[in-house]
């Protein structure tokens, strides 16, 4: 059988010309829609790229200076996809709270895992719509992680945690710290502790600045922009390769505590009685497969570490930005206010 060889050179104008008729289907079913949906105002799109040229790169910021204009309900087209912004109180309040129901639901980035259905439901961060697994799912959580019963008997752990940050700080006097990394490093071992009461980092040590590293770079590919999501009839091309760094990026995480979760199960069929009772336990007796438990930790540890650290980090910066405010959080700590 005679082959055809094409040079690599060629494929991208290749790509972009079979391209061509799948955008201008797109613009004629938006244009021509027998039932069109009332939308917010908002600025007139471009064909393909929608209001993608108003849009700079902090994004809240564009959307705000569009808001002085339209109002504060807009409608913008980004790409293929259109959002709706609400950047009042008000507009706020019926979104999360009047229409939380309806609305319960959240874009997944192209991305994430969670894109695939089966792994939806059972996602944190985000799921297509509010179904009843999502709810019940949110029951477990309230009940086994979030509940105030709960939450103060893990007082100890997060005391004997930040008791070994303040013990390795104190081990480190004269010397310079990266303060992002003891405060990951505590952050991750606090929540692992009541998620798998198990420690899987230290201070200092090459695997907590690996981690760090690697839940970063997962964060960014979560959070950065992809034509996938502008024009998701691209998503299965994943032209960025962002979609393929993210998986391997979640592979390596779920690989630090999958034998957990196994020797877990496998233990608990030997002793199911015990007096001690964690997050993981909870999941295994609501019969979640060990994939399933090993991508919610994804989200609940590994992100949460990420974003609680970058919170922290960001408020020591803006309290040794400004001293007054630093010496009264010193006064009220010596007069036990914060304990």
């Amino acid at each position: 059988m005679a082959s055809i060889f094409i040079p690599v050179e060629t494929y991208l104008p290749i790509t972009l010309l079979l391209l061509v008729p799948a955008f201008l289907l797109l613009i004629l079913k938006n244009k021509f829609s027998k039932n069109p949906v009332k939308l917010p105002p908002g600025p007139k799109p471009w064909p393909i790229i929608g209001n993608l040229s108003l849009i700079g790169d902090n994004p809240h910021v564009s959307f705000a200076q569009i808001s002085k204009t339209y109002g504060p309900l807009i409608s913008v087209r980004l790409g293929s996809q259109l959002v709706v912004v609400g950047s009042s109180p008000a507009a706020a309040a019926a979104i999360l709270k009047t229409h939380d129901r309806e609305l319960s639901g959240r874009h997944v980035p192209c991305v994430s895992f969670a894109r695939e259905p089966k792994y939806n439901r059972d996602s944190i961060a985000w799921t297509f719509e509010c179904t009843e697994e999502w709810k019940n799912f949110r029951v477990l959580m309230k009940n086994e992680l979030f509940g105030s019963k709960i939450v103060d008997s893990q007082f100890h752990i997060r005391e004997k945690k930040i008791g070994e940050l303040v013990k390795f700080l104190g081990s480190k006097e004269g010397q310079k710290v990266q303060i992002r990394e003891v405060l990951f490093v505590t952050t991750f071992n606090s929540l692992s502790n009541i998620y798998l009461s198990k420690d899987f980092l230290a201070f200092g040590s090459g695997e907590s600045r690996g981690m760090s590293g690697l839940v970063r770079d997962m964060m960014e590919l979560w959070t950065a922009p992809n034509i996938s999501d502008l024009f998701p009839i691209l998503s299965g091309l994943d032209l960025q390769g962002l979609r393929k760094k993210a998986d391997e990026c979640v592979k390596k995480m779920c690989g630090i505590w999958d034998s957990t979760i196994k020797e877990r199960r496998e233990r608990r069929g030997v002793d199911h009685q015990s007096n001690h009772r964690d997050f993981l336990d909870a999941l295994l007796d609501s019969g979640f497969s060990d994939e399933q438990i090993s991508l919610i930790f994804v989200e609940l540890l590994a992100a949460v570490s990420d974003s609680t650290t970058s919170t922290v980090e960001w408020a020591l910066a803006e309290l040794l930005k400004n001293p007054e405010a630093m010496n009264k959080i010193r006064e009220e700590l010596a007069q036990g206010v914060l304990c």
